[in-house]
Formats: structure tokens, C-alpha cells, sequence
């Protein structure tokens, strides 16, 4: 699937590895004209609010690259164990 390569441009900035990769797109949907990007963000965090909060700006960062790598798609991008919704933290 096309969408999957372009995921394989977005470098986790902890690991250096693609997203894909490593493992933290575990599913890719389409629905009507929107695609939906299964990401294990909250099976990979630790419960303890030091480590979450440690990772926020790295998942913050990677959300923002897929919006950029899929610019031309419709997307959603969703945790694949809570369901939240991720959005790009506007930047300025």
C-alpha cells in the first residue's frame, strides 16, 4: 500500500528506525475517502507520569510527520488500544 511506504519516511527521533519498522503503525484503514493510521503509542508508553510525559514531544513529533508525509490523504490517525485521536500540535 502505497501510504504504508510514505509511513516508512517518518523516523521515530528516540530510535531512528521508521515508524513502520518498529512497529508503531499497526494498522492502516480506508474509509470512504479517509485514511485511518492504527498507531501503538499507549501500549508502548509506561503508566507512570514521568515517562509519559517524557514521551508526549516524541509521539507529538511523529504525529506531526505523518501529517506531513500524507499531506495529499485525508487521514485520521488513532491509538490502536484507547482510541484517542492524535492531532499535530500547531507550532507559533
Amino acid at each position: 500500500m502505497e501510504v504504508l511506504e510514505k509511513l516508512k519516511e517518518v523516523k521515530n527521533p528516540f530510535t531512528g528506525q521508521d515508524i513502520v519498522s518498529e512497529g508503531l503503525v499497526t494498522k492502516v484503514a480506508k474509509e470512504d475517502n479517509k485514511v485511518i493510521i492504527y498507531v501503538a503509542f499507549a501500549r508502548n508508553t509506561p503508566r507512570k507520569p514521568a515517562a509519559m510525559a517524557m514521551v508526549w514531544p516524541i509521539q507529538a513529533k511523529i504525529v506531526k510527520e505523518i501529517v506531513n508525509v500524507l499531506k495529499d490523504y485525508e487521514i485520521e490517525i488513532l491509538d490502536d488500544l484507547t482510541l484517542q485521536r492524535y492531532y499535530p500540535v500547531e507550532e507559533g
